[in-house]
């Protein structure tokens, strides 16, 4: 049986290979990004590279940041404008109706999994036997204009959103000075957030994880179709070689972030999000790799 999906897949990409030759990449595919910081958005660069370099009968291709930091409402207007190629975000049906999904959730859907940060002091007032309506009534900040803000309020949360600062500042100041007692964060994103606010009273509650379909895509410039398909045959490659899974292994965070979606002790709280109509079945395509290839494939637009 693999046998036979790697001839059908491979036969695939040559029939697209031969229709793809003769797109005119640019020597250089600009993506955005929310810091300045090198370390943001690591494991993000290194596949959109890996990918870039699993396709290089395309033409050799490297990936440069957009030279000024941005919102994600920036970022999507930027790609829409045709001022950068690619960004990395969590999707909704806005942004997949106005940029390219690559629908590849490069977080095994682990961006779905919410864990609460919250000053330390106040870990009592979550404890084990915490019902979700009463953490409904407590109020929580996100970004103004990250989709789990109207994911949570959908849910009938409390929550504020808080504009764009640097590394989360005024989110985490909110925190550690009691203005709000939690902020969701992606389980994976936030052991690195507790690292950059050591010097901040803020820790990570014990007993309690949100969850809801949520899965972060590469998204592309509408007007590159070139360029979206070009990923699509790269992340197959990265699938049917290993080497994306070995660079998601390869993140402390990751590992980190498993052990808190795994543990026994957390209560877990499913919640519903209306701004995508579907739920993947090869989310975690470690596990599913022959049906994220088939999704991959069959998204794959000629070109007009």
């Amino acid at each position: 049986m693999k046998n036979v999906l790697y001839f059908a897949v491979s036969s695939w990409l040559l029939i697209t290979t031969i229709s793809f030759s003769q797109a005119n990449e640019t020597d250089e595919i600009i993506y955005t990004r929310a810091f300045a910081d090198s370390d943001y958005g690591h494991y993000h660069v290194s596949v959109l590279q890996a990918a870039l370099n699993a396709t290089s009968e395309f033409g050799t291709t490297s990936v440069v940041p957009h030279p000024h930091p941005m919102s994600q409402s920036r970022q999507l207007a930027s790609l829409v404008k045709g001022d950068a190629d690619v960004m990395w975000s969590v999707t909704n049906q806005t942004r997949e109706q106005k940029l390219i999904p690559i629908k590849l959730p490069l977080l095994k859907g682990f961006s779905g999994h919410r864990v609460l940060v919250i000053s330390p002091e106040r870990q009592s007032d979550f404890h084990p036997q915490l019902g979700v309506n009463k953490l409904k009534s407590m109020t929580l900040v996100q970004g103004v204009d990250w989709p789990d803000l109207d994911i949570l309020q959908y849910n009938g949360f409390t929550v504020s959103g808080e504009d764009w600062s640097l590394w989360f500042q005024s989110m985490y100041f909110m925190v550690e000075k009691n203005l709000v007692d939690g902020f969701p964060r992606n389980v994976i994103e936030v052991h690195r957030d507790l690292a950059r606010h050591s010097d901040k009273a803020i820790a990570l509650e014990k007993n309690h994880l949100l969850q809801y379909p949520s899965y972060e895509y590469f998204f592309v410039s509408p007007q590159n179709t070139a360029l979206a398909n070009r990923l699509r045959v790269g992340l197959i490659r990265l699938l049917e070689n290993g080497e994306l899974s070995a660079l998601f292994e390869a993140q402390e965070g990751h590992k980190k972030a498993a052990s808190i979606v795994e543990s026994p002790s957390r209560t877990t709280h499913a919640l519903k999000n209306p701004a995508i109509p579907y739920v993947l079945d090869y989310a975690q395509w470690d596990k599913y790799a022959s049906a994220a290839i088939k999704a991959l494939r069959d998204e794959y637009k000629p070109e007009n």
